[in-house]
């Protein structure tokens, strides 16, 4: 009996030294493709955001639909066959990224005649995953009965997510935008505010803009509870995969930074506590 019982704990002993060893190994084996990150294709973008657990964020994306997107005979919303607009390119980037039947992403617009900077509105009917086909096929519906209005202002997206954040947990948020919104320390004072609410942000800008001053929307300064906030330009990138493995190299900064503001808030209340 007591070689019977012997020989169960050096199973359940060897049970769970190898599975450590496994632990160990894909630890490791996370840590070397993170260290070494260097993206061929979107399954390896898509790899690096489930290693870095990107993919527990919750992910929203706000489209720019103000009159700013119109400059002459211009406008950047408009729906080309064969050929996708620059909010169509972004849009369709994060969704091949991020976008996956796992990783819910909603979408949102702001700055139409409706809602102008007071609201924003859902692009899709029901709550739900969608492909990347499936935003953009949501996107040219919206563009085509939608009236553009303004003005520019990123304030009620951010209070929206921090509603939500109150339920649902930390937030990455990324604005597709064409330039800068018009009252910008009110919009910088909102970003600030959702640093209290561990919000990331992240500014996608197309278009030429003007892109000055951008800096300073998303600056960290003391009134921060952490560095929230970046911003990046689309038309900087030639290619799709480039494009993506910044966006995911900002939102893990971003994402490093709400962690170690988390260790320092904890390291401060043991010393409080001892």
């Amino acid at each position: 009996m007591l070689i019977e019982v012997c020989l169960f704990l050096c199973i359940i002993l060897a049970v769970y030294i190898v599975s450590q060893m496994k632990r160990k190994a894909y630890t490791t084996y996370d840590e070397v493709y993170i260290a070494t990150f260097n993206p061929n294709c979107v399954a390896d973008i898509q790899k690096y955001i489930k290693c870095t657990k990107l993919n527990e964020l919750k992910v929203n994306i706000y489209i720019d639909f103000t009159l700013n997107n119109v400059r002459g005979t211009e406008n950047l919303h408009s729906l080309r066959s064969g050929e996708m607009n620059v909010y169509q390119k972004a849009l369709s980037y994060l969704m091949e990224g991020f976008g996956n039947k796992n990783i819910p992403i909603e979408l949102y617009g702001f700055g139409d005649l409706e809602t102008q900077d007071t609201e924003v509105f859902s692009l899709t009917m029901y709550e739900c995953s969608l492909t990347a086909s499936e935003a953009i096929e949501s996107y040219n519906s919206v563009v085509r009965t939608l009236e553009m209005s303004g003005p520019r202002s990123f304030c009620a997206a951010v209070k929206h997510a921090i509603d939500q954040s109150q339920t649902s947990g930390q937030h990455l948020l990324f604005f597709i935008t064409n330039g800068l919104p018009e009252d910008m320390l009110m919009n910088f004072e909102h970003i600030v505010e959702s640093s209290w609410h561990d919000i990331l942000v992240i500014i996608i800008g197309v278009g030429n803009g003007p892109w000055n001053g951008i800096s300073k929307l998303t600056k960290c300064t003391k009134e921060k509870k952490f560095s929230n906030a970046s911003y990046l330009l689309l038309n900087m990138y030639s290619e799709k995969v480039d494009f993506l493995r910044n966006i995911v190299l900002t939102a893990k900064d971003l994402r490093d930074n709400l962690i170690e503001d988390q260790l320092r808030m904890e390291a401060s209340a043991h010393e409080k506590n001892d």
